[in-house]
C-alpha cells in the first residue's frame, strides 16, 4: 500500500487522467446498460403442456403422460420430473439442478417431445421456462365495437406493425374467436333421408374442390386446366345438392334440409374490459433484449394506429413505465443518500474543502463500478442499483478514516507538506485495507450462495464487492493527492478535545472500571430484544411493493358450462364497479373457471382496506365454489402460493391424508383457497367395445371412436374461402341441450357393409366418476395440496400452516414436504444462514492475518451480535417481517461493525505498542478514533435515510435500510463500548523495564 500511496503522491497528471477516464467510461457505461426491473435468473424448471381435447385424465396419462414421462425422466440434469393430467391436458414440469444451462434443457426437452409420435387429435406442444416475472411486458386491449370489429383491428393493424419492432419474442392474443362454417347435422332428418354422416362428408368434399386437370395444347400456346368449384359463401354451403334414396326413390334435397348451418366461432372463452367484448395484445421480448425500449415502441405503433370510430385501447399493463419509475425513483434515493454523506461530512469536519475530498470517493467509485458491471453483462435493474445504494454509505467510509486523519494532523503540525500527508495516510492504510476486505470478505459469499433465492442477489453482492474495492483505492490515491493539493494551507490549530470526546472519555472509562456489569447489561439487553421482538415479525421473501392491482380467481363447481360461470363473473364485476377507485376490469370466462383483473388509482388511499371489503363482499356471491381475492404487487410473488406434496404408500392412504391436511388448513389465518388435487370427481360417459360385436359388423374400436369424435366434438374435413376468408368447414352432429346418455345409446354408426348399427348394439354405454386430475412425481403417483397466501408475512402463514399439519396423526407411511414458494422461502434462509457463517470465518481469517493475533478478531466478532438489537427494533417499528433485504442488512451491519471496531483497535495496538497501558491506551484512541467512527456510521445512516422513508424505493430498499439504520444506531454505541471492554477483558499489560521507565520520564 505504500507504494501505492506515494506514486499518486508524485504523479498528480496521471492520476488526473485516470479520474478523467473513470467518469467518462462510467457515463458511457451507463447509457449502454439495459434497463430492467429484475435481473435475469437462470430458473431451472421447464413446462412442458399439451392439450389434447376430449380426452379424460385417464386416456390423457395413457396415450401421452406415461410413455412421454420416461422419456423426459433420461433427460441429463433432471433432478425431479412432475407430470401431470386433467380432462383435456398433459402437463410437465422439469426440475433440473442449478448448474444446467437452461437453453440447453430447453433443447434436450424439445427434442424428446418431437420424437414421440403423440395422437392424431392432441394439439402441438407448447413449452415455457419458468421466469422470475410475467415474459410479458406490454399488454393492451382493444374493446368499444362488435367482436368482428375487434378483432379485425388486432389482427390486421396492431399485430403486423408490433410485430415489425425488433427484439420481440412472441405476441400473445387473447380474446379472439375464429369464425368457422358449423354444419350441426340432424339425426331425425339423416333417418327420414336415409343418409349417414359419412356421406355427407364426401358429398361436402366433391362440392368442394379446386384441383388441376392437365394441359391443353394449342397451336401457339399451352393452358392449363383447373377446376375451381370452392364454396365461397355461406349460402353457398346451404344450397350444397344432395341425393338421397328414399323408399327406393332418388330425393334431391340441400344440405340445409339435413342441417343447421352457421358461420359463427366454437370457442365459449369470453374475454371483457369493464364489460364489453375486448382482445388483448400482448409483447414478449427475446432474452437480453432492452424491455423498454421494445415496450415504447409497441406504445407508439398502438397510439399510431388509424382506429375505426367508437374502438378503444387501455393499457393493461406497461412495464417500461414501471421500470423506469423502479430505477428511476433508486437512482433518486441514491443520489439523496449521496447528498446526505456529504452533508453529514461536512457537519464532522466544518471545512467545505477537506468534504469534497473525501466524498469524491462516491462518484468515483460507482462511475468505476458501472464499467466493470457493464462489462460483466449486468444490466441497471433492482438489484444493481440496491447494491449501489448500499454501497454509498460504505464507500465514503474509507476516504472519511484518511480525510479526517490528514485534516487532525495537518492542522496541528507546523511543518507541512506531501510527506506529511503520505505518512497521515499511511497511519490508517492498514486499518482501511483490513476493514474493506472484511467487508468484502463478509458481501463475497452472498454471490455464491445456490438456488433461486441465491442466484437472485447475485448482481447485488458483487456490485458491493467492486464498489468497495474502488472506494479502497480512491482512498489511498486521490485523497491523499487531493489532501495535498487543497489541504496544506489549513489554519494552524493545537490539538484539544472537544465536549464530545470528553463525555465519551468519561463514559469509556466508567464502563473499563465496571467491566462485566457493563457486558451484563448488554447481553440483557440483547436476549431481550431477540426473545420479545423477533418471534412477532414473522417471515417472508421479499416484501411486497405498493398493490395497485388485483387479481379475483372464481373457481366454479366441477362440470359449471360458460354461460353459468359468466352470470357469477358478472356478479363480481358489478361488485368491482360499485367502488370507485376501482378502474379497468378485464374478465377472462371459461368453463368452469374466470379470472378477473383490475387496477386501483394511484390516488386510492388505503387498499389493504379495500381488499378487505371485497373479501366480505365476494363471500355472499352464490353458485361459486371459491372467489380469492389476491393483490399483484410489483416486487416477485413467490411468497403468495402454499404447496405441499404428499406421498404414501398407495393412492388410496394419500388420499386420506390429503383430506386431513385440507381440511385442517382451511382454519389457518390469511390462507385461501385451500384445495387438494384429490378434489372433485367428474362424471364422464364411458364406453366399452365388445369386441365380437364390432367384429360382426366390421368395425374396430379405433373406426367407431373416430366417428363419435366426429358426430360429438365434430371434425375439420375442409376449408374453403368464406366472404374471402379461408375458413374451416367443421362437421359434427347436433346433440340437443337435453340429451341423455340414451341418446347417445340410439346413435348410429356405419359399417363398411353400408349397414348401420347402434352404439349400445357393440358396447356398453354408462355415466362412470373420475377424478379430475392426476399428478406423478417421478414416475409415482402423488397429491398435491394448494393454498393462496393473502398476507405479506408468508413466513408467517407458512408456519402455522406446518404447525397445523404437524398436530394430525396421518396414515402410516404418509410424508410430505413443501414445494414451490415455501421450499425456496425455507432453503433461501438456510442458504443465507450458512453464507452468513461463511462471510463470519471469512471475516477472522482477514483480521488474523492483518493483526497477527488470534484473540483480537474474537473480540471483534463478539461484537456483531449487539448489532441485532437496533436492527429488530428497526423492523418492529416499521412493522416489516424478516426476510431476505433484512438478512443483507445484517450482512451489511457486520461489515461495518467490523471496519469501525478495526478502526478503533488497530489506533489502540499502536498505543500500546508505543508504551502506553492498556486502558490509557483505550481512552486514548477512542478519543482519537470516535469521530471518523461516528462520522461513517452517521453517514452510512444519512445515504440509507432516503431508501428507508421512501415508497418507492425499490422492493428490498425499505427493509434492508431500516435494518442498517437501526442497526448501526446501537452497535455504533455499543462498539464504542463493548469492544474496548471486551478488549480489557482478554488482554494484559506486558510492558518492559525500559518501558516503564520511559513511560515515568515522559510523566
Amino acid at each position: 500500500m505504500k507504494s501505492v500511496i506515494r506514486f499518486s503522491m508524485k504523479n498528480a497528471v496521471a492520476i488526473f487522467i485516470l479520474i478523467l477516464m473513470l467518469v467518462g467510461g462510467g457515463i458511457y457505461s451507463i447509457q449502454q446498460m439495459k434497463m430492467e426491473k429484475y435481473p435475469q435468473v437462470d430458473i431451472p424448471y421447464f413446462h412442458i403442456s399439451i392439450n389434447y381435447p376430449g380426452a379424460s385424465p385417464e386416456q390423457v396419462m395413457q396415450d401421452i403422460g406415461y410413455p412421454l414421462e420416461a422419456q423426459l425422466s433420461n433427460i441429463k440434469g433432471v433432478v425431479n420430473l412432475y407430470t401431470g393430467a386433467n380432462p383435456s391436458s398433459f402437463n410437465a414440469t422439469l426440475a433440473f439442478s442449478m448448474t444446467t444451462k437452461m437453453d440447453e434443457a430447453e433443447k434436450a426437452a424439445r427434442d424428446a417431445v418431437s420424437k414421440f409420435k403423440l395422437p392424431e387429435t392432441a394439439q402441438a406442444p407448447q413449452f415455457m421456462k419458468e421466469q422470475v416475472e410475467d415474459p410479458g411486458i406490454y399488454t393492451v386491449a382493444v374493446y368499444g365495437g362488435t367482436q368482428e370489429t375487434v378483432q379485425k383491428v388486432v389482427e390486421e393493424t396492431l399485430k403486423p406493425s408490433i410485430r415489425a419492432i425488433q427484439g420481440i419474442d412472441a405476441i400473445n392474443i387473447q380474446g379472439i374467436h375464429t369464425k368457422q362454417v358449423l354444419i350441426r347435422l340432424l339425426p331425425n332428418a339423416l333417418k327420414a333421408n336415409n343418409l349417414t354422416l359419412d356421406q355427407i362428408r364426401q358429398l361436402i368434399l366433391a362440392n368442394n374442390l379446386s384441383i388441376p386437370i392437365g394441359d391443353l395444347k394449342t397451336t401457339d400456346q399451352t393452358l392449363p386446366i383447373r377446376v375451381n368449384n370452392t364454396l365461397q359463401t355461406i349460402d353457398g354451403v346451404k344450397n350444397i345438392p344432395l341425393m338421397a334414396l328414399v323408399n327406393n326413390q332418388p330425393k334431391t334435397l340441400k344440405l340445409s334440409d339435413v342441417a343447421d348451418i352457421a358461420y359463427d366461432t366454437n370457442d365459449q372463452g369470453i374475454t371483457r374490459i369493464n364489460g364489453e367484448p375486448a382482445v388483448t395484445l400482448s409483447v414478449a421480448p427475446k432474452g437480453g433484449e432492452d424491455a423498454v425500449k421494445i415496450a415504447k415502441a409497441a406504445k407508439e405503433k398502438v397510439a399510431e394506429a388509424k382506429l375505426p370510430a367508437g374502438i378503444k385501447t387501455a393499457v393493461l399493463l406497461d412495464r417500461s413505465t414501471e421500470i423506469e419509475k423502479s430505477v428511476y425513483g433508486m437512482l433518486r434515493e441514491v443520489i439523496l443518500g449521496a447528498i446526505m454523506a456529504v452533508f453529514v461530512t461536512l457537519l464532522f469536519l466544518r471545512n467545505l474543502r477537506s468534504t469534497l475530498i473525501a466524498v469524491i470517493s462516491i462518484p468515483l467509485s460507482m462511475l468505476a463500478s458501472v464499467i466493470v458491471l457493464n462489462k460483466l453483462g449486468y444490466t441497471l435493474n433492482m438489484m444493481t442499483l440496491a447494491g449501489i445504494a448500499v454501497a454509498i454509505g460504505r464507500v465514503v467510509d474509507d476516504s472519511i478514516v484518511v480525510i479526517e486523519n490528514v485534516f487532525r494532523r495537518v492542522r496541528s503540525a507546523e511543518t507541512r507538506d506531501g510527506v506529511l500527508v503520505e505518512t497521515a495516510t499511511r497511519e490508517v492504510s492498514t486499518a482501511i485495507t483490513s476493514s474493506t476486505i472484511t467487508t468484502v470478505a463478509v458481501f463475497l459469499p452472498l454471490a455464491f450462495v445456490p438456488g433461486i433465492v441465491g442466484k437472485f442477489f447475485v448482481p447485488l453482492a458483487w456490485t458491493i464487492v467492486i464498489s468497495l474495492l474502488f472506494s479502497l483505492l480512491v482512498a489511498v490515491t486521490v485523497v491523499p493527492l487531493m489532501s495535498r493539493l487543497f489541504l496544506l494551507r489549513l489554519k494552524h490549530t493545537e490539538p484539544r478535545e472537544n465536549g464530545l470526546q470528553r463525555v465519551y472519555r468519561r463514559a469509556l472509562g466508567g464502563a473499563l472500571r465496571h467491566r462485566w456489569l457493563t457486558l451484563t447489561l448488554a447481553v440483557i439487553l440483547l436476549v431481550s430484544t431477540i426473545g420479545l421482538i423477533a418471534p412477532g415479525l414473522g417471515f417472508n421473501f421479499l416484501p411486497a411493493e405498493k398493490t395497485l392491482k388485483f387479481n379475483v380467481n372464481i373457481s366454479m363447481p366441477i362440470g359449471t358450462v360458460v354461460t353459468k360461470t359468466e352470470k357469477v363473473s358478472a356478479k363480481v364485476e358489478q361488485l368491482l364497479k360499485e367502488h370507485p377507485e376501482v378502474e379497468l376490469i378485464t374478465a377472462s370466462i371459461g368453463n368452469e373457471r374466470a379470472y378477473v383483473n383490475f387496477s386501483i388509482k394511484d390516488a386510492a388511499a388505503d387498499t389493504t382496506a379495500l381488499a378487505k371489503q371485497l373479501r366480505e363482499q365476494f363471500k355472499h356471491v352464490t353458485d361459486a365454489r371459491d372467489i380469492t381475492l389476491v393483490g399483484i404487487s410489483g416486487g416477485v410473488n413467490v411468497g403468495s402460493e402454499f404447496q405441499l406434496v404428499i406421498n404414501g404408500p398407495n393412492v388410496d392412504t394419500i388420499k386420506q391424508a390429503a383430506e386431513q391436511i385440507t381440511a385442517s388448513l382451511r382454519d389457518v389465518p390469511n390462507l385461501t383457497e385451500v384445495r387438494s388435487s384429490a378434489e372433485g370427481e367428474k362424471p364422464e360417459i364411458s364406453i366399452d367395445f365388445n369386441n365380437q360385436k364390432l367384429a360382426a359388423n366390421g368395425l374396430t374400436p379405433a373406426t367407431v371412436a373416430m366417428s363419435l369424435h366426429s358426430m360429438v366434438d365434430g371434425t375439420t374435413i375442409t376449408k374453403s374461402p368464406i366472404d374471402g376468408t379461408t375458413t374451416d368447414i367443421v362437421l359434427s352432429m347436433k346433440i340437443e341441450p337435453n340429451a341423455t346418455i340414451e341418446t347417445l345409446k340410439d346413435q348410429k354408426i356405419a359399417t363398411p357393409m353400408g349397414s348401420q348399427v347402434a352404439l349400445q348394439d357393440i358396447g356398453t354405454v354408462q355415466i362412470v366418476k373420475n377424478p379430475t386430475n392426476i399428478s406423478r412425481l417421478d414416475q409415482a403417483e402423488y397429491l398435491n395440496v394448494n393454498g393462496t397466501i393473502t398476507d405479506n408475512n408468508t413466513g408467517k402463514v407458512t408456519s402455522a400452516a406446518e404447525k397445523k399439519i404437524k398436530e394430525l396423526k396421518l396414515p402410516d407411511g404418509v410424508t410430505w414436504n413443501s414445494q414451490g414458494a415455501s421450499k425456496e422461502l425455507n432453503n433461501g434462509f438456510i442458504n443465507m444462514g450458512i453464507a452468513l457463517l461463511i462471510s463470519i470465518f471469512l471475516v477472522y481469517m482477514v483480521m488474523l492475518i492483518a493483526f497477527s493475533d488470534w484473540k483480537l478478531p474474537l473480540v471483534i466478532l463478539v461484537a456483531i451480535p449487539f448489532s441485532l438489537i437496533g436492527a429488530l427494533l428497526g423492523l418492529f417499528t416499521v412493522h416489516e417481517p424478516i426476510g431476505m433485504p433484512a438478512l443483507i442488512g445484517v450482512l451489511m451491519l457486520c461489515g461495518i461493525v467490523v471496519t469501525n471496531a478495526i478502526v478503533l483497535l488497530d489506533r489502540v495496538k499502536t498505543n500500546i505498542k508505543n508504551g502506553m497501558l492498556k486502558n490509557q491506551a483505550l481512552l486514548e484512541a477512542g478519543a482519537t478514533r470516535i469521530r471518523p467512527i461516528l462520522m461513517t456510521a452517521i453517514a452510512t445512516i444519512g445515504a440509507l435515510l432516503p431508501l428507508a422513508i421512501s415508497t418507492d424505493g425499490g422492493l428490498i430498499s425499505r427493509a434492508l435500510a431500516v435494518v442498517v439504520i437501526g442497526g448501526l444506531s446501537t452497535s455504533t454505541l455499543l462498539t464504542l463500548i463493548i469492544v474496548p471492554v471486551l478488549f480489557s477483558l482478554v488482554t494484559r499489560d506486558k510492558r518492559s523495564a525500559k518501558q516503564l521507565q520511559t513511560t515515568q520520564q515522559v510523566a
